[in-house]
């Protein structure tokens, strides 16, 4: 028997996104000690690591995903797979769209920065995380809550100090995310990354691990890449693509002048830019904006890497 802290290690779960598949789908139903911890046995573990399996490599919706391992003589282990190595499209679902309404975990973020309280934030990204895909979860959550934080910090209402702690928290998140999501084992296809000066560089990554999941194989080059580098590695590595993050007016700028370089090339890759300003990043060159939906946006790049669309459906 395992504590709900050995758990969260054999699986590669945080603490409060087991919690959360507990509460919210039954996935398990650990024993409990006289004290009231929970202990879970070997079965628990591999419904566990089944279910992270489904929701973070074959990008099922946690709901979809604990139906299935719920379903009666369900072969568990046959769902779990090793992390991935190849991957496909997953559909754009309604859940990746622009909510109409702010889901209630961005005021929760914002209240929680105010108060530099990591371990809340932590806790808001795990249950955001643990209810939807990563891509719906980014939509809908995520993005909402940094763009409420940057305004909040912009009119005053937040130190620069609970700004930087509210985006460390969700970059280490995403570090998690894009380590998790190999890609695929193939000749890099996708460059993705911030232009000269650009440093607001989440976003952007969020897509690169979107690439990743959906797999594609992308080389993520990072925030602030010179001009230079750009030019250099898509002569090397030939890529039909690339993907730059345009967060501001001045990335914007920056993202043109990297397409107009880049279109002089013998072979110039389709330059995409994607972000808040990504519609105002064609004015000198033929770069083309980008959806705001991460899984929208991932499927316009799958045309241009030679990747085939994805069906709409449910998950696979």
């Amino acid at each position: 028997m395992y504590t709900i802290k050995q758990a969260a290690a054999r699986t590669g779960l945080t603490i409060p996104t087991i919690r959360a598949w507990e509460r919210r789908y039954g996935v398990v139903q650990p024993e409990r000690t006289d004290s009231g911890y929970r202990l879970y046995d070997e079965a628990a573990i591999e419904r566990l690591a089944a279910m992270r399996s489904l929701v973070e490599q074959e990008g099922w919706r946690p709901s979809q995903a604990a139906a299935r391992i719920r379903t009666p003589g369900v072969d568990i282990a046959a769902l779990i797979r090793p992390m991935r190595t190849t991957a496909t499209v997953p559909p754009a679902r309604s859940e990746a769209e622009p909510p109409t309404t702010q889901d209630p975990a961005v005021a929760s973020f914002v209240e929680a920065a105010a108060r530099m309280d990591v371990e809340e934030m932590e806790r808001i990204l795990d249950e955001a995380f643990a209810t939807r895909r990563f891509e719906g979860a980014m939509d809908a959550a995520v993005f909402p809550a940094l763009r409420a934080v940057g305004e909040a910090w912009a009119s005053g209402d937040l130190d620069v100090a609970a700004e930087h702690a509210a985006s460390e928290t969700v970059r280490r998140r995403l570090a998690h995310f894009f380590d998790a999501a190999r890609g695929a084992l193939t000749q890099t296809r996708l460059l993705v990354g911030m232009p000269p000066s650009g440093r607001h560089e989440l976003g952007i990554l969020a897509f690169a691990i979107a690439c990743r999941r959906a797999g594609l194989a992308v080389a993520y080059l990072g925030a602030d890449v010179p001009l230079e580098s750009w030019m250099r590695t898509a002569r090397e590595t030939g890529v039909p693509a690339i993907v730059l993050g345009a967060v501001t007016r001045d990335d914007a700028v920056a993202v043109d002048r990297v397409a107009v370089a880049l279109a002089m090339l013998d072979r110039p890759p389709v330059c995409f830019a994607g972000g808040p300003a990504a519609a105002d990043a064609s004015g000198k060159s033929s770069t083309i904006p980008l959806p705001q939906s991460l899984d929208a946006a991932v499927a316009v790049v799958a045309d241009a890497t030679g990747r085939p669309r994805p069906e709409r459906g449910g998950p696979r």
